[in-house]
């Protein structure tokens, strides 16, 4: 693949992405809490203290919130808008890696075409990349970091020359001269962890200190370890000065249960468990066959690969910084596979280089794609009813357009050249994927349009939740410019109901706190919502 090309990967992944945020509804819970939060600061015009359901939330930093405010800056509150950030990042986390690339190989700049490429074919990274996320942000200042850590471990300056000291004014000028060098490299160091703490918080030190640590292990040139400890504390101090010009404000104004759990508590509890997404230690790898698709089932990629470590520094790195990733990962408790997206990178860098010497050899990404297509042409020839679980998939036409696509793109990936066949065949699963979502029921079964709207019209009136845990779902969907009540009981909700005479309450159909018939039920995310007008707590 050509330099040249680069460019026009980069348009195609971009026109892919907001295809596929223009086939699915914003996503619950995760992109409506999200936008939620961000209208939220949008209302307020409080860039320091995040909010949920106009309550306190601490649970993320505020970096993708700002963008997200910045974009609305211009095109004013805008759905559409918002859920093209999450995208927007993913495109430079791909043209990112290509400017790695070019660092670590700048006398092979096909391995960054490639790179770029085979970033740009990985379903799973097009599927997150669509999203209202932060995965992509954390990917940047991984990359940022990276590259950092590359000039430190080579001797390069900022411009990618070696500090040699190429002076005419003596020793002493040359010494200055690295040592300025050296100090800015661990300056921007700090820019990328302040970036990453900013993007999703401390997690950035779980990508970056693994390459940090083992620098003797794959730079070149490391420094001394005395010279790695005073980088290392420039870098942190940099990072905690720029972090401080949030983080400080939030603090001071914030209450002493804020500060303990923006601190410590959510961090703590994720590594150690006790919050959402504790999976088992193996969790993350035996996903990997469905995180690799399709490149991964490329046999002669893997061969390319033996002896990767003594292939030179930059190789050594990427086996580090992807193999590290999916270690910690799998340790920590909390876990989910977007969290790998990081790594995705490393993954793309290692196979570019491979296909330096990757022997010409058939894929067999053709095999998920047939048993896709049979488990998709089953249901829509009505082999597999689609009831129950699968009653979102009707009507069967489009499972069955899917089953025919899957067999298409196995047949491109066993005829095409293998880059041109793998990113066909990520890109149109995924493509293929969103369009089964666009023309069949799950589109409405997770829009929350049609519930939003029943609340956005009593909103002035008064809003409660029962029996659900409410994560803001319907506050950026609905505009409210108030909270939802969360009453824990029935002494609570009675009390609200006294107070908000007009107001209506929503929650899952199958409740314990009311037993009278609701005025209405709305299928949304897999359950039955019923909504009550507020007076029906008078006649229980």
């Amino acid at each position: 693949m050509r330099q040249g090309g680069i460019a026009t990967v980069l348009i195609g992944l971009a026109l892919v992405l907001m295809a596929m945020v223009a086939m699915r509804p914003l996503l619950p819970i995760d992109e409506t809490r999200y936008l939620s939060v961000a209208w939220e600061m949008w209302l307020s015009n409080d860039p320091v203290h995040l909010t949920k359901n106009f309550e306190s939330y601490t649970h993320k930093p505020p970096l993708l919130f700002w963008l997200i405010n910045l974009v609305w800056l211009v095109t004013g509150v805008s759905e559409l808008a918002g859920r093209l950030v999450g995208p927007a990042t993913a495109v430079a986390m791909v043209a990112a890696t290509g400017a790695l690339a070019r660092l670590f190989w700048p006398e092979a700049p096909q391995i960054a075409a490639r790179a770029v490429a085979i970033l740009s074919g990985f379903t799973v990274f097009l599927l997150f990349g669509s999203a209202t996320m932060f995965d992509a942000l954390l990917s940047l200042a991984t990359l940022g970091g990276l590259a950092a850590l590359w000039r430190i471990g080579t001797g390069q300056t900022s411009t990618g020359q070696t500090s040699t000291g190429q002076t005419s004014t003596g020793q002493a000028s040359t010494g200055q001269a690295k040592a300025g060098q050296g100090a800015r490299n661990w300056i921007y160091f700090g820019l990328a962890l302040a970036f990453g703490i900013y993007a999703k918080g401390p997690v950035i030190f779980v990508h970056l200190m693994p390459a940090l640590l083992t620098l003797p292990l794959w730079a070149p040139q490391p420094p001394k370890l005395p010279t790695i400890l005073r980088g290392f504390g420039l870098s942190l101090l940099v990072a905690l000065a720029l972090v401080a010009l949030w983080l400080v404000p939030a603090l001071i104004t914030g209450t002493p249960e804020f500060r303990t759990e923006l601190l410590w508590t959510q961090s703590a509890a994720r590594v150690a468990g006790g919050m959402a997404h504790d999976r088992p230690i193996w969790f993350l790898i035996a996903l990997l066959p469905v995180l690799l698709f399709p490149w991964g089932y490329s046999l002669g990629l893997w061969q390319s690969l033996r002896g990767v470590w003594s292939a030179g520094p930059a190789t050594r790195l990427c086996v580090i910084w992807g193999g590290s990733t999916l270690i910690l990962f799998s340790l920590i408790s909390g876990k989910q596979a977007h969290y790998l997206l990081p790594a995705f990178p490393a993954i793309a860098l290692l196979f570019a280089h491979g296909l330096q010497s990757a022997p010409k050899t058939r894929s067999l990404a053709w095999l998920p794609l047939l048993l896709a297509a049979s488990g998709f042409g089953a249901i829509g020839l009505g082999l597999i009813p689609a009831k129950a679980d699968l009653a979102p998939l009707s009507p069967v036409w489009p499972a069955l357009a899917f089953a025919i696509l899957c067999l298409g793109l196995a047949a491109a990936s066993l005829r095409l050249p293998l880059i041109q066949g793998h990113i066909l065949a990520g890109a149109g699963f995924a493509l293929g994927l969103h369009g089964v979502i666009a023309t069949t029921a799950l589109y409405p079964a997770y829009d929350g349009r049609p519930m939003a709207g029943i609340l956005a019209a009593s909103a002035d009136e008064g809003l409660a939740v029962i029996d659900y845990s409410y994560n803001a779902e319907f506050n950026f969907i609905a505009r409210m410019t108030t909270p939802v009540a969360t009453p824990q009981t029935s002494e609570d909700l009675a009390a609200w109901a006294k107070a908000h005479p007009n107001g209506l309450i929503f929650g899952l159909k199958t409740n314990s706190l009311l037993t009278a018939e609701p005025q209405e039920t709305i299928h949304y995310i897999g359950k039955d919502w019923a909504i009550w007008p507020a007076s029906v707590i008078s006649r229980e």
